[in-house]
């Protein structure tokens, strides 16, 4: 077996963002079966060495009319699929659950929420959701909601509302990781000045290398590794100037947030199956061993590219659940 396939073999891959319920809400097939058009499955989660994966509600902007009832909907079915495969997969709602499937040879699924529309003005939802076992929720979308302004509203230059301040607290409280993907840079600094356990951009880019709000600028790099967080390099470059990323430029990303954040606070948050156009030699999850094999041919040391690959994340999560209690 090559060097690079023995690392990734050892290495506990951890993929904190994808957007595959999405596509099974559609009917466009299954983790079982295979999805059309599909960048994760059972078969392509095994093949690409992914012990952890983190399946995200995207409450689409379809949904807000009555967010609770979809946004329950999806975790139904998601949970329904993590039970037919339940010799392959099983939902992890804690630290402890994550390290236990992994001995049991299975992979470990996580629940979150991309939309803090899914609670609906009414915080004693997230006490609900962590019970149905979501760990961890992204505060906005590109839109403005009750919680703060996402990163798509930037004439009213919006941060953190007085209630997305107690959402962010009782999130601690529950042990439920904050996930700043997606939110306005003002909220994203009202977030980091109040927070007292690590955060995660589970899914952006280098502001340096696509400029625009969603992504993350130096300075709100380095305020997540002062944070002890972690930054998931995304995939989703193809929407951007019409170029098809390649696999080069994932590394390229992983190279910048190394530099700026230190290898401690950077992992891998695909947004497989919410990205238009695949990278190429990253088609889909099972081409994950590619970024190890980069890694290893960029000078990266065996121990850097284990703490890239899933390690940094799962300190996370392990921190700021035993933190709350869970």
């Amino acid at each position: 077996m090559e060097e690079y396939l023995q690392i990734h073999k050892r290495a506990f891959v951890f993929d904190a963002h994808c957007d595959t319920v999405l596509s099974i809400l559609d009917g466009r097939g299954s983790l079982k079966n295979g999805i059309k058009n599909g960048h994760i499955d059972i078969e392509k989660l095994k093949t690409g060495g992914i012990k952890a994966q983190v399946f995200s509600v995207f409450v689409r902007p379809e949904w807000y009319a009555n967010p609770v009832l979809h946004t329950l909907k999806a975790i139904s079915v998601l949970k329904k699929e993590f039970e037919e495969n339940r010799d392959e997969i099983e939902l992890a709602n804690s630290y402890k659950d994550i390290l236990r499937i992994n001995r049991e040879g299975k992979i470990s699924a996580l629940l979150s929420i991309e939309g803090g529309e899914a609670i609906a003005g009414e915080i004693d939802l997230l006490g609900i959701y962590r019970e149905l076992g979501v760990t961890s929720m992204i505060l906005t979308w590109n839109n403005r909601n009750q919680i703060a302004d996402g990163a798509g509203e930037r004439r009213s230059k919006g941060g953190l509302s007085d209630f997305g301040y107690e959402v962010v607290k009782q999130m601690e409280r529950l042990g439920m990781v904050v996930d700043l993907s997606h939110i306005s840079p003002e909220g994203f600094w009202d977030v980091i000045s109040i927070v007292e356990k690590p955060v995660i951009v589970s899914h952006s880019i280098p502001r340096r290398m696509r400029d625009i709000p969603r992504n993350l600028d130096d300075e709100q790099i380095k305020a997540i590794a002062e944070k002890d967080g972690v930054i998931g390099a995304g995939f989703y470059f193809s929407s951007y100037k019409g170029v098809q990323a390649r696999l080069e430029d994932v590394l390229d990303e992983i190279e910048y947030f190394v530099k700026i954040g230190g290898v401690d606070h950077v992992g891998i948050g695909s947004d497989f199956d919410g990205i238009d156009v695949p990278i190429i030699g990253l088609e889909d999850a099972s081409k994950m061993p590619e970024i190890t094999k980069g890694l290893i041919k960029r000078g990266f040391k065996e121990s850097e590219i284990l703490k890239i690959l899933g390690e940094n994340f799962l300190r996370v999560f392990k921190e700021v659940q035993e933190q709350g209690g869970v």
